[in-house]
């Protein structure tokens, strides 16, 4: 099963795709009654709803429907006006809510219903709940974080006057080593929750990647990493903030360098993506050899706290992807255990001038 593929419940209903469950709330059907009161036209979608034969009930009499909906059809019929959004119950699990419009035209009268299936609307109202919820959580989360970054500049105040002191050097180091991580931590939960202003702007994508690199020979040559480049998307620019890019770049570039031991091999390459009419874009691969993402794992990488590092914090590839969003871009994976993982960043490519 596929990252993206979603759950169905017990019910049917996904669980897991926003979309699919819109549609199922939204799913509409349509019938006609010609004046004779037979069904004159039904669509796919009407004869699922109504769990019927879309063919059998093509010129079939009104008794051929669900009872309540027949009654209703034939009410508003009778009195000539239109009905809007009428709940029909259809058995104890499925619930329709219909429109129905009388039709006069020159010479015969029709009768036109239209359909909603409503099945899934208490999910949908319960998802709704819980993101507004979990949207509330995370106001909090910040709202706490933030002011836990406050309470540390006076701790780490009283820590340097400390060290500046020379007492208990060695467990000075410690805690302000802790203090450090800890700033970290409440710095990344702070860029997940806040909004970002990014400063968009044209960036030489290969440049960005060089520069990353030289950042981290040092992690390279102690592991005895080999390092290979395979820059063949040209051009390379994108639009965006190089700040913002970098970081994305340099989470996935250090995940590698954590997830292989000594002597593995680290490939960065780019190439173009064209898929005409759509715009082309850039793809960025970072490539290891080191022990790879166990598969109940890979569709979690992306959560927010979700983490297999002993001292992780789980935001990294979470800040990454709303960073790759943001810049209408994704961060793509595969990997097999034991054999290394691959990174992809898609970006839109600015077209040379």
């Amino acid at each position: 099963m596929s990252a993206n593929a979603s759950r169905k419940s017990a019910n049917g209903l996904s669980e897991n795709n926003p979309g699919s469950l819109v549609q199922e709330c939204l799913a509409c059907g349509v019938l006609v009654i010609n004046s004779r009161g037979r069904i004159a036209a039904c669509s796919a979608d009407a004869a699922e709803q109504l769990r019927r034969d879309a063919a059998k009930l093509l010129n079939a009499p009104l008794s051929a429907l669900p009872a309540p909906l027949a009654r209703l059809i034939r009410e508003t019929a009778r009195r000539n006006q239109a009905t809007f959004n009428r709940p029909v119950h259809l058995g104890h699990s499925t619930l329709l809510r219909a429109s129905i419009l009388p039709v006069q035209g020159a010479t015969t009268s029709e009768t036109v219903v239209v359909l909603n299936r409503l099945t899934a609307a208490p999910i949908f109202e319960q998802n709704l709940r819980r993101l507004d919820r979990l949207a509330g959580l995370g106001t909090l989360s910040a709202s706490m974080a933030h002011e836990i970054k406050n309470g540390m500049v006076a701790i780490k105040t009283f820590i340097d006057v400390l060290a500046q002191k020379g007492q208990d050097t060695e467990l000075t180091e410690i805690v302000g080593r802790e203090l450090a991580r800890i700033n970290a931590i409440v710095t990344q939960m702070l860029r997940f929750a806040a909004p970002n202003r990014t400063a968009m702007a044209a960036v030489r994508v290969h440049e960005l990647l060089d520069h990353s690199l030289r950042l981290m020979e040092h992690q390279i040559s102690n592991k005895l990493i080999s390092l290979q480049r395979q820059y063949h998307a040209e051009p390379d620019t994108v639009r965006g903030d190089d700040a913002q890019l970098q970081q994305v770049l340099m989470n996935l570039l250090l995940n590698a360098l954590e997830a292989m031991g000594t002597n593995g091999v680290l490939t960065v390459s780019t190439t173009v993506a064209r898929n005409d009419p759509d715009p082309a874009r850039l793809e960025v691969s970072i490539q290891d050899t080191g022990i790879g993402i166990a598969p109940e794992h890979l569709e979690r990488l992306f959560e927010p706290f979700f983490t297999t590092k002993k001292n992780g914090t789980g935001l990294g590839l979470a800040i990454s992807q709303r960073i790759a969003a943001e810049h209408h871009g994704l961060i793509g994976v595969q990997s097999e255990p034991g054999k290394g993982s691959t990174f992809r960043l898609s970006l839109p490519l600015v077209p040379a001038s």
